[in-house]
């Protein structure tokens, strides 16, 4: 729950390094429990994160969903990820100098295992690439990541939105 993590986290953040130019943006998922109670211990832990990385977080609970977390995000720089699932709301609040987006999907409804579309997200695809359009004109930098759930086959879901942008 990050508490007491920094040790842990200065090696890691060490080691990732090594990636050189190669790495791109550090995703840390919070858990479900990850409250507004344990806001105290991501407010330390964000000091923690070292300057030459860029870092997205992804929120699971709602309850940190607010202006607070929106301020403290924006002071280091620490992207909020904008998740496209139906789990949590999507938050298209910006607190970094980039924009990290995450097409979760349906794991009631894709296996994502089969190498084939299984649910076409067509229409989806087309509402965000407008959405990215107006991002990108702004000369925001956005990373992106399609889940195996959201069609079932996610090199298809990025070549469709690029193609469309």
């Amino acid at each position: 729950m990050l508490k007491d993590s920094q040790e842990e986290t200065k090696v890691f953040l060490n080691r990732a390094s090594l990636l050189e130019e190669k790495l791109g943006v550090l995703l840390l998922q919070l858990p479900p429990k990850f409250g507004q109670q344990n806001m105290p211990s991501l407010t330390d832990y964000l000091r923690c994160l070292t300057k030459d990385h860029r870092y997205a977080i992804e929120i699971r609970n709602k309850s940190l969903l607010n202006e607070q977390l929106y301020l403290s995000f924006r002071e280091h720089n620490v992207a909020l990820v904008w998740v496209d699932s139906d789990k949590m709301p999507l938050a298209e609040e910006t607190t970094a100098d980039f924009t990290y987006i995450r097409w979760e999907g349906d794991r009631q409804s894709v296996k994502g295992t089969l190498g084939k579309i299984e649910i076409d997200r067509s229409q989806s695809v087309q509402a965000w690439a407008s959405k990215l359009k107006t991002l990108g004109s702004g000369g925001t930098e956005v990373f992106g990541y399609f889940s195996k759930y959201f069609s079932g086959l996610p090199p298809h879901d990025a070549a469709e939105l690029l193609q469309q942008i």
